[in-house]
């Protein structure tokens, strides 16, 4: 009776912390004032599930190592940062115009444009920053200690949370599910191996900068 209870508890906690990011989506494709936007998005795939997540470890129901949240050495640290970084950034630049043949279907919605510029680059900033973090901490950590309970077999660990990463980003197309899909593979890989998540958490926030700040020319890592 134990063992159910403590996995009936981990699913419902699964998919409170993921049912937020597939239904954001909604809000690219209907909400059209960003100001609005931006609440909905700090609110619902930002402030709740961190409160969450924080609630789990207080309370001890989960305990920080559970969420990658542990010591390592600083050549571990820059090595799985620079390797992330690096090929996130590659799959990310290039992935796009090796599937421009493959039947897909168009983008449903964008963010809003911020056409404020300080509120342009706190969320380019902090906000990019808490994309990363809550992003690793639900879909690689928690998403590997809840997979865990049920198979050791890391393909199908690293497959499942893979597509379930890539399809937080539906309403942009299925390209892009594709995509994020592909590096959210590499990313539970590194994660599996080195059970670190913070050089992750810098990783994912380095290819989301550079994607969409425009301040490192995205022509670097383009490879035709």
């Amino acid at each position: 009776m134990k063992r159910r209870t403590v996995n009936t508890l981990h699913l419902l906690v699964l998919v409170l912390l993921v049912s937020p990011f597939y239904l954001n989506d909604f809000a690219s494709i209907y909400i059209k004032d960003w100001h609005l936007w931006l609440f909905i998005d700090y609110v619902g795939v930002k402030f709740f599930p961190l409160m969450l997540i924080t609630w789990l470890i207080l309370s001890k129901k989960m305990r920080m190592f559970e969420f990658g949240l542990i010591r390592q050495s600083v050549a571990s640290f820059v090595t799985t940062f620079v390797i992330l970084t690096l090929v996130g950034t590659l799959i990310d630049q290039n992935g796009y115009t090796f599937l421009t043949r493959l039947p897909g279907y168009s983008p449903l919605g964008y963010m809003p444009t911020i056409d404020n510029p300080a509120w342009n680059w706190i969320d380019l900033m902090f906000g990019l920053m808490l994309v990363g973090v809550l992003e690793e901490l639900v879909f690689r950590a928690y998403m590997y200690t809840f997979l865990i309970r049920f198979t050791h077999k890391i393909p199908v660990i690293i497959t499942f949370s893979a597509l379930a990463f890539g399809l937080i980003h539906w309403s942009l197309g299925l390209h892009a599910v594709l995509i994020t899909s592909l590096i959210g593979a590499v990313f539970m890989f590194a994660y599996i191996k080195t059970r670190a998540l913070p050089p992750l958490i810098l990783a994912h926030f380095v290819i989301n900068f550079i994607d969409f700040s425009g301040v490192i020319p995205k022509s670097i890592f383009q490879l035709q």
